[in-house]
This record gives structure tokens, sequence and C-alpha cells, in this order.
């Protein structure tokens, strides 16, 4: 909805009619990043939202967007030359502080545009996992006390069958209700305990080729991109567990397994892994809250796959990226250091256009 208002203001409020002039003044005021561009990229209108999160206060209009993507630090331009939406994290001040990015190619004034509407989401995204956090509890609660009756069900029968010897044969059947509600009652206990289990990763040098070997032999339909030249520094078995969770995600997106790809880019200081499938895509809601935990689009999905995943990038001080692919699909990245960091702990990054 405030996507849609920002693109009726600035369709109007980039013309030179003054009539418009209060419309750019809402604009300004808008709490979103508001960035509008020629397909060249010449910036035509940049609210004070744009002027703050993307050049530290400092003027964007008649700038070229696309000479300063080009200039800007690595993980910020991959994240805005997207040509869909996304949802994306970076380190702020220390913090863990996610991004929403919406793109719209617009006509104006009879020649193409493009704009970009940058939100910052912590604040929104915290209260979002209160909301599940409560959520999670009514499911556990609806688990435990659906098993619960279940097991006191068949414990009274057991009970019964001892008392009446005749009926003994039906005992096994009593056995094995009682042993089935138990393994559902332990696998789905499993499922959520993971986030609360996962250690401090232990980084250490490891060679891609073996491990994406294992990944090609898990998914042998899957089509898995050379290695990069050297080796990385990641805890092993918590990144390959994080990308067979993307793969499994990827294989049961709708689309076909021979389509799901791995993909990995050496970055200047990073290593990015990306997961892409041809399948259904992320819906809106799910480009909002796919990290949060235990959200889930699946009817039996735990929704623990995801946001394990955020959580290994955010113990190795990298991030997770997800988003719409062109031509239809999603694409998740791992976003990795490509060694160990001998800078200051909670070293800042930035979601600027200036290169540091």
């Amino acid at each position: 909805m405030l996507g849609a208002l920002a693109t009726r203001i600035l369709l109007r409020g980039a013309s030179d009619d003054s009539a418009s002039a209060p419309l750019a003044a809402i604009a300004e005021h808008l709490p979103i990043a508001v960035l509008l561009f020629t397909v060249d990229g010449r910036i035509r209108f940049a609210n004070r939202r744009a002027h703050e999160l993307l050049s530290a206060g400092e003027p964007l209009q008649g700038r070229n967007f696309l000479r300063l993507l080009a200039n800007a630090p690595p993980e910020v331009a991959h994240a805005l030359a997207g040509s869909t939406d996304a949802l994306f994290s970076l380190n702020e001040d220390g913090n863990q502080q996610t991004f929403q990015m919406l793109r719209r190619d617009i006509d104006l004034d009879g020649s193409a545009h493009v704009l970009l509407l940058i939100n910052a989401l912590t604040r929104e995204v915290a209260r979002r996992e209160v909301d599940v956090l409560k959520k999670v509890i009514r499911v556990i609660n609806h688990e435990l006390n659906n098993s619960l009756a279940t097991m006191s069900s068949l414990v009274s029968s057991g009970r019964f069958i001892v008392e009446n010897p005749d009926k003994l044969k039906n005992l096994g059947r009593v056995l094995d209700g009682i042993d089935d509600r138990t393994e559902h009652l332990q696998r789905f206990l499993s499922e959520y305990a993971q986030l609360s289990r996962l250690p401090k990763p232990r980084a250490a040098e490891v060679q891609w080729a073996p491990l994406l070997a294992r990944l090609q032999t898990l998914y042998p339909d899957a089509q898995v991109g050379t290695p990069p030249p050297g080796p990385g520094w990641f805890d092993e078995v918590q990144v390959e567990q994080a990308l067979i969770n993307l793969l499994k995600n990827a294989t049961e997106a709708g689309g076909s397994a021979t389509e799901v790809r791995v993909v990995i880019r050496a970055l200047d200081d990073s290593v990015e892994v990306g997961v892409l499938d041809r399948g259904t895509g992320f819906s809106h809601e799910a480009l909002q809250q796919g990290l949060l935990p235990f959200y889930s689009t699946k009817e039996q999905g735990s929704g623990v796959g995801l946001a394990l995943c955020r959580e290994v990038a955010d113990g190795h001080q990298g991030s997770l990226r997800i988003k719409n692919r062109e031509g239809g699909g999603s694409a998740v990245y791992l976003v990795l250091p490509a060694g160990p960091d001998d800078s200051e702990p909670n070293r800042t990054l930035v979601l600027t256009l200036t290169s540091t």
C-alpha cells in the first residue's frame, strides 16, 4: 500500500508541474527511501530518507545511480542491482539490519524509469518475531495436547486389555500407536530445538570442491557451479547443513529439479553462495516474513529451514538474502566472509552508495 502511494506521488511529483510541489513535499517526509531514475541511471528524484540511507546526506538528484552503484561496496551494490523485489540483511553499527527493497518499472513523461523503495525493517521484523513466538507457543501447546491426549487414550485402552486377557491380541496395536505418537512428538520438538542448539561456528579453512561434490551427490539433478579458486573460511558442518536446507526448499518450490542451480561468486571480502530455482517464487508476504523463525508457506512445514540458515549466516558475521528471479522462481543467497576477520568485532557495514 505504501509502495503504491509512493508511486502515485512520484509519477506526479517528479514532473515540472508546480502544482505537484505539495506531492513532492509529501514524498520528502515518507519514512522510506524513494529513488526514481531513468533506465540509463540519471536520478530524477530522491527524497530525504534516500539521501540519509544511501549517500550519508549528500544530494543524489542529477547524479547517475548506475555509476554510484558500480563504486558502492559489493554487498550493497549486489543487493540494489536486482531487478525484482528483495529482502536482505546487513550489519549496521554492530547490529543486524534488515531492509526491504521494492522495485517498479514505470513510464514517466513517455520514457522508461525505475522506482526503488527501500525500507529498514528491523523494528517491524522484531515486532513480527514476537507475534511469531506467540504463534509458536500456541502450535507447540496444540501438538503436545493432541499427542498427550492420544497417548492417554491408548494407555487407557492398554489397561483395559490387561484387565481383559481375552483382548490381549489388540495390545500390539495399542503399543504401536503409543510408539507412533512418541516418535512424532520427538521429531516435532527436535525440529524446533535446532535454533536454540545451534553452537557458535568454528570457522576454519574449507576446500570448496569436496563440499560441492557432497551436495551434488545428495541432489544429482541440480546444477552445481564451479568452486572459487581459493578455499573458504567457515564452519563446514553448519554451512553444509544450511545449503542442504536451501537445496531442499528449491527442489520443493514447484519447478523442475534440473533447473535448481548452485552458484558461487567471490566478492572483495566475502563469498556469495546462491541457490536458485524456477518454482513459484516468493509471495509478497514471504518476502517480508520469510527470514522469521517458524514462518512457513508449506502446509506441514516447520518454518525452521530459512531461519536456521539466517542463524548460520549471522553466526559467521555474514548475511542471508531472499528475492524473486526474473523469469520466475526464487533465489536465496548465503554471504560468508572470505577469510578470518582481523578487524574489530562487529565491523560496521552501512547501506550506502559511497565506497569506503
